[in-house]
C-alpha cells in the first residue's frame, strides 16, 4: 500500500514528567496548548493524553494521581475544541475521563471492567483497544516474555473486541502493540517481530475493526524514519505519534520507481 494513503493522526501529549519521549512531555499549561496547536496543524485529528509513563524505569504511580494529572488538562483542552483521547490502562480513569470530557478511550491494559464498557458505550465513544498480554505496563517489568505472534495477538484482542460490541460500543479501533516485545528480547528478533506484523497486517482485519499502529520514537534519526515509513506501508487507519511532521514529511517524499 502507498504510503501517501491517508491515516487518522493521533498526536501524543505525555503529561508523566516520567516518560522517555520528552520532547511530548508538558510541563505547564501553556506548553500543553503550545504542543496540542502545533500537533493539529501538523495534522493530528485526535490528540492522545497520557498521565503514566510505561518507562520500564520510571517511577509507578496509582489511579488517584493519573486523575489528578488529567483533570485540569484534559478539561481545558477540550474547552479549546480539541478532539481528545484518554491513554490509559485502568477502567476507574476511564470511567473518570468520560465525566471529564474526553471523547475517545485509547485503553492500553488487558481487560476493560463492564462498568467501565458500559460507561464507552453510553458515551458513544470510539475504543481503541490494545494487545497487552501482561495485564499492564507495570505488571509487564517482571513479567516472562510472552510470544509476540500474529495468533497471539487474534487470540487476545479477538473476545475483547466482542465483549465490548456486547456492552454496545459501536466503535472499536485495534492496536497490535508493536512496542510491547519484552526488553529481554534482542534487537534483532524485535525488529523480525514487528515487521511480521507489519507485513501481515491485513490478517488482524478478519477482526473488522480499524487498525491503530504506532510509529515509536527511536531514539536514532535514521532509524526513526525507517520505522515509520515501514508503519505507514502497512497501511493502518490510524497512527499514533509523537512527530506528525515527521508522517508528514514521508507522505511528501518523491518516490522514484526502479526500472
Amino acid at each position: 500500500m502507498s504510503p501517501l494513503s491517508p491515516a487518522t493522526l493521533l498526536g501524543v501529549i505525555n503529561l508523566s514528567p516520567e516518560s522517555m519521549v520528552s520532547d511530548s512531555v508538558v510541563g505547564s499549561e501553556a506548553q500543553m496548548l503550545e504542543r496540542a496547536a502545533w500537533l493539529s496543524q501538523e495534522g493530528c485529528s485526535i490528540l492522545d493524553v497520557g498521565a503514566r509513563s510505561i518507562t520500564p524505569t520510571a517511577a509507578m504511580i496509582d489511579d488517584a494521581e493519573e486523575q489528578r494529572r488529567l483533570e485540569g488538562p484534559l478539561r481545558r483542552l477540550r474547552a479549546e475544541g480539541y478532539r481528545v483521547s484518554v491513554d490509559t490502562w485502568s477502567s476507574d480513569t476511564v470511567r473518570f475521563a468520560l465525566q471529564a470530557g474526553a471523547t475517545d478511550i485509547n485503553f492500553t491494559g488487558a481487560s476493560l471492567d463492564p462498568q467501565a464498557l458500559e460507561a464507552v458505550a453510553r458515551a458513544g465513544a470510539p475504543l481503541m483497544l490494545t494487545y497487552m498480554p501482561y495485564g499492564d505496563a507495570y505488571r509487564m517489568r517482571e513479567a516472562d516474555p510472552v510470544p509476540y505472534r500474529l495468533q497471539g495477538l487474534l487470540d487476545h484482542l479477538g473476545p475483547r473486541v466482542e465483549q465490548a460490541r456486547a456492552a454496545g460500543v459501536k466503535e472499536v479501533i485495534i492496536d497490535p502493540n508493536l512496542g510491547i516485545i519484552h526488553p529481554a528480547t534482542d534487537d534483532y528478533a524485535k525488529v523480525q517481530l514487528q515487521n511480521g506484523v507489519l507485513w501481515n497486517l491485513d490478517r488482524l482485519r478478519v477482526l473488522g475493526c480499524p487498525i491503530l499502529l504506532y510509529a515509536a520514537r527511536k531514539p536514532e534519526r535514521l532509524a526513526r524514519i525507517l520505522f515509520a515509513s515501514n508503519v505507514l506501508y502497512a497501511g493502518p487507519d490510524v497512527i499514533r505519534t509523537h512527530h506528525p511532521d515527521l508522517i508528514n514529511q514521508l507522505r511528501q517524499a518523491e518516490t522514484i520507481e526502479t526500472r
